[in-house]
């Protein structure tokens, strides 16, 4: 049950442009809310729930935790919004410096800085447009970083590996109809 609340909850978060995906295993589940699939690609998570109302929603995670703290230190999402449009956003912990947003690069691509729109109990948010070119670079790049300033002035560099991006999206395209 845990999977199915967790689940919808990542989708239903994802179209107000915030994410909480939570990456696990591959399977199938019914549930009175609706049906809800998750397939594991390279170290990315395809994941789709059709609710009672038959609208298919459907968004790709990569969670990063720490061994040490056994705990979620970073969630990447990519997914639609309400409007269609193809976005992404990376969670990060509470205690980041919100001034400094997150700086987002893709392997040897110029870095940008993404500001943060929310904080929640559960992480701050820094959503932004998904354009085809980033696309095309992530597909031959092997990682994206992102880097947070703590308000600390401690800098928490992270990195999300690209493998099984190719496949992981197209299964997300074709899921996502």
């Amino acid at each position: 049950m845990r999977t199915v609340v967790v689940l919808a909850a990542a989708v239903a978060a994802l179209s107000i442009g915030s994410d909480i995906g939570n990456a696990a295993g591959s399977s199938l589940h019914s549930a009175a809310a609706g049906q809800f699939t998750r397939q594991v690609i390279g170290d990315w998570v395809v994941a789709c729930a059709l609710p009672d109302d038959g609208h298919r929603s459907c968004m790709m995670t990569q969670t990063l935790s720490s061994r040490k703290l056994k705990k979620t230190v970073s969630v990447f999402t990519i997914g639609k919004d309400r409007a269609g449009k193809l976005k992404a956003s990376i969670r990060l912990p509470i205690g980041v410096a919100l001034p400094a947003g997150v700086i987002i690069g893709i392997e040897n691509q110029k870095r940008f800085a993404v500001p943060y729109s929310a904080c929640h109990r559960i992480g701050c948010f820094a959503p932004f447009d998904l354009t085809e070119p980033m696309l095309g670079q992530m597909r031959k790049a092997s990682k994206v970083s992102a880097v947070a300033q703590s308000v600390s002035k401690q800098a928490l560099n992270l990195n999300f590996s690209t493998r099984g991006f190719p496949d992981a999206y197209e299964t997300y395209l074709k899921e996502a109809r």
